[in-house]
């Protein structure tokens, strides 16, 4: 088959939507397909261009004109979404030859409504959802779901997915709010996997516990990733604060985003909590950084429930470590966890919640033992190999349909 594939970013860029992009592209290519990608030129983080043509790893990368503006900013970053689509728009106007598939993530949101209006006839589309629009703007607070404009995006919404032949996403949750747009069509919940095989290093580990003056009485809480609208704090921050007197309970922010901010205004406004703050790890020292904590913090505020889904839960369980998660139940990383005993889910405001289970994090054999159980979660759900050929036999069997 001529696969095409839609997304804003690609490898070399680092914004995660490209690099499992990129994963699925190799696969279809190891599998017998030619694969072709439309991105944009311009990067995640909006500080360089890239080629507008090259080939990586038997993958033809083409891309289209964009903007270099920092993500920060919400009306910068919508302006770079519709540059892009316009973009696209042409080229896909003049694509040559005719794709026999389609695949279209959610970076720009509704860029699966272009595939829907440029397609030939020819041609399927399907969706790999990553984000859920429009909810994800419920969830800002940023559209009422009854508001004239809300009504329009649903209905957009409704064009594109419900004139592919499958939508996948990334959890039972997130699957079930796709159903609305769907329209009958097939619609599969598929969790993403480790993007690579973290080898567990526990020597390297250890080695940076103790270049962080972190010592192996302490136990190391941390938060790594991104820090976006969706995740909550409150709750870490006063759990930090309440742990003050005790200097064995590290609380550890490493990452960026959104609600960074928050974080290092409450670090200041309460220097006896002892937070410690980092940047985002580096992929080469990823693995090490991540075995490095005891326990991992995580959470999803109840409105984003289904909206999306934190993909770094799949490194965490895949490296052994419990994940003490924060937010409603009602949402895929809470439900793997509960069910594999995979750590601690406590719900959002719930400060007894959260002292109880920092109690029982304090206790060697019970995070060994969770942490084996996340393992576990890791082998049964994320298999990288299993859930990556899922995808490729949606898109091969849209071929015999």
């Amino acid at each position: 088959m001529n696969i095409l594939l839609l997304n804003q970013f690609y490898p070399p860029d680092v914004a995660p939507t490209g690099c499992y992009l990129h994963d699925l592209a190799r696969q279809l290519v190891v599998r017998g397909h030619s694969v072709t990608v439309l991105v944009s030129r311009s990067a995640y983080n909006g500080d360089r261009q890239y080629p507008a043509c090259e080939t990586i790893e038997s993958v033809e990368v083409q891309r289209v004109g964009g903007l270099n503006v920092s993500r920060r900013y919400l009306l910068l970053r919508a302006l770079s979404y519709a540059w892009f689509l316009l973009c696209l728009a042409i080229r896909l106007r003049r694509l040559r030859p005719v794709p026999d598939f389609i695949l279209c993530l959610t970076t720009p949101p509704f860029v699966g409504a272009l595939a829907r209006a440029f397609k030939r006839r020819t041609t399927r589309y399907g969706h790999w959802i990553m984000d859920l629009y429009p909810d994800v703007l419920y969830a800002h607070g940023m559209l009422r779901p009854a508001s004239w404009p809300a009504r329009r995006l649903a209905g957009l919404a409704r064009y594109a997915i419900g004139g592919g032949v499958f939508a996948v996403g990334l959890g039972d949750d997130m699957a079930t709010r796709i159903m609305p747009y769907a329209g009958g069509r097939h619609v599969e919940a598929l969790p993403l996997w480790p993007l690579a095989a973290a080898a567990p290093d526990a020597d390297a580990a250890q080695a940076l516990r103790r270049e962080r003056g972190w010592e192996a009485r302490d136990l190391v809480m941390m938060y790594s990733g991104n820090m976006g609208r969706g995740h909550r704090f409150g709750e870490f921050l006063a759990a930090a604060q309440s742990t003050a007197a005790d200097p064995t309970v590290r609380w550890v922010f490493a990452g960026g985003g959104r609600r960074r901010g928050d974080v290092e205004q409450f670090a200041a406004a309460h220097p006896e909590a002892g937070l410690e703050l980092q940047p985002y790890a580096d992929a080469d020292h990823l693995a090490a950084h991540l075995l490095s904590a005891d326990v991992h913090l995580m959470s999803l505020d109840k409105r984003w429930e289904g909206c999306m889904i934190p993909s770094k839960v799949q490194a965490i369980c895949q490296l052994g470590r419990p994940i003490l998660f924060v937010g409603g139940r009602d949402n895929s990383p809470a439900r793997w966890i509960e069910q594999y005993e995979a750590g601690w889910v406590v719900d959002q405001d719930d400060t007894a919640g959260i002292q109880a289970a920092l109690e029982s994090a304090r206790d060697p054999f019970e995070r060994s033992r969770r942490g084996a159980n996340a393992q576990r979660l890791a082998r049964e759900q994320f298999d990288a190999k299993r859930n990556r050929n899922r995808l490729c036999d949606l898109i091969e069997q849209t071929e015999q349909s």
